[in-house]
């Protein structure tokens, strides 16, 4: 063999084994693996410089449980991130005691609470750490602006108290974000923005509760025990809102698909819609509300087609005007529904208006152009894709490619254009892709 083929083998020995390499890296794993092993340092850290005063005990014990309770029952979010109270126990903690004892104490708890609750060890391993290194660079920036070095003054240490809990919360949100956005494959921009405004109102609402409990504390320890029950009730309030919110959702999404279930032929058609509103929206750097609102509303898109009879939906032949004027009327019986659910107020009106057309000629307004809402005009593109590419009862599917000449060509009539060539872009990679897994 010459040097030439030698070096050839060599390469193509190395580059598999690179690649081999590289699939073996399980990124969410590298994550974790780099925030337990900084977390479990602080921990260390919080061990070795713990000054354990027989005399404070009872207290020790008493905050032990105090945070227990606090983590006892999360609140899962719809990004599958976890709500708890201990945040007012957390911030308490290493204002009145510093970070070793808070460290601790928050460890203590999540020890207790993920072994009870089974969560598995690499969870319970997270945890601690994660929230190690949350309420130690927490308690830096707390001495870093407060003016005293003795017990807390209100008057003073207020504003370190509250950049102490902005950053409590920032690291809380980007270390969690960030597994979940790893383990998950979703962006992290996205996962770190969603549902961030009631979050935001969830970590709000503690601080001043945390300043009560620190005063109440100074005043008579045993005092802070009135704080359980307002603790708990705003939390049970919270979930119980959290539990309202999934059910309206999923009660509007099940109708919606009974719906589409009338006609065998549009069955899962608004879960196909949401799916290439999603990729769309990836693809337009959408996210937080604005994501959030497009996809769940358009998993509801033709939730308004209730007002439609069978005899006119399932038609084969052309609809009469009179049977097109009640099928038109849907979008308006849609956002009627939706407009009336807090949940879906914003997205009503991509229900309302996602059958306008970008030169003004659509219904029920006749908007043109921009004064579509965004959301609106995206639905627009991927609910008439998936119309075309389906059969229906008055003819058969038209081909992907059949149909991407349809929104080629109807592109600055019936459709914006910067949205069809976004889709159609997203479509060729498909196609693309689909290619490539045939030939291997």
């Amino acid at each position: 063999m010459s040097k030439k083929e030698h070096r050839k083998t060599d390469q193509l020995t190395a580059g598999f084994l690179l690649n081999k390499f590289k699939i073996s890296i399980n990124p969410a794993l590298a994550y974790q693996l780099i925030i337990n092993c900084i977390g479990l340092f602080l921990i260390f850290k919080a061990v070795t410089n713990f000054e354990f005063q027989a005399e404070m005990l009872w207290i020790y014990i008493f905050w032990a449980i105090f945070s227990t309770l606090t983590e006892m029952k999360p609140i899962t979010m719809p990004n599958n991130d976890q709500l708890t109270i201990s945040f007012a126990v957390h911030i308490s903690a290493l204002i009145l005691f510093g970070a070793p004892t808070a460290i601790l104490i928050s460890t203590v708890a999540n020890i207790f609470t993920d072994i009870t609750g089974r969560r598995g060890l690499k969870k319970l391993f997270f945890n601690i750490s994660q929230y190690a290194i949350t309420i130690y660079l927490a308690w830096l920036v707390y001495q870093l602006f407060r003016w005293n070095t003795g017990p807390l003054q209100l008057k003073t240490d207020a504003p370190a108290m509250i950049i102490s809990c902005l950053v409590y919360v920032v690291v809380n949100f980007i270390l969690v974000s960030t597994v979940i956005s790893l383990s998950q494959g979703t962006k992290l921009l996205r996962q770190l923005t969603s549902d961030l405004m009631l979050e935001l109102i969830h970590f709000a609402s503690l601080v001043p509760v945390s300043l009560l409990i620190v005063i109440l504390y100074n005043y008579e320890p045993v005092s802070i025990v009135i704080l359980l029950l307002p603790l708990a009730m705003a939390h049970f309030s919270f979930e119980n809102y959290m539990n309202l919110r999934t059910e309206t959702r999923k009660t509007i999404e099940a109708l919606a698909d009974i719906i589409d279930q009338r006609d065998s032929y549009t069955a899962e058609h608004s879960q196909r819609v949401a799916h290439y509103c999603s990729m769309i929206a990836d693809e337009l750097g959408l996210f937080g509300n604005s994501y959030e609102t497009l996809v769940t509303t358009a998993r509801v898109h033709d939730l308004g087609k209730v007002s439609v009879p069978d005899s006119i939906l399932l038609k084969a032949d052309s609809l009469t005007p009179e049977e097109q004027s009640v099928m038109d009327g849907h979008a308006e019986v849609g956002f009627k529904i939706l407009s009336n659910l807090n949940f879906y107020k914003y997205g009503a009106l991509y229900v309302q208006y996602h059958h306008e057309r970008y030169d003004g000629k659509g219904y029920p307004k006749r908007l043109k152009g921009p004064d579509i809402p965004l959301g609106a005009r995206i639905l627009a593109v991927a609910d008439s894709y998936d119309a075309m590419t389906s059969d229906r009862v008055y003819r058969k599917a038209l081909s992907r490619e059949h149909a991407i000449k349809e929104l080629v060509e109807n592109a600055g009539t019936q459709f914006d254009p910067v949205i069809v060539n976004v889709f159609v872009n997203i479509l060729q990679r498909e196609k693309a892709l689909d290619k490539k897994n045939e030939d291997t």
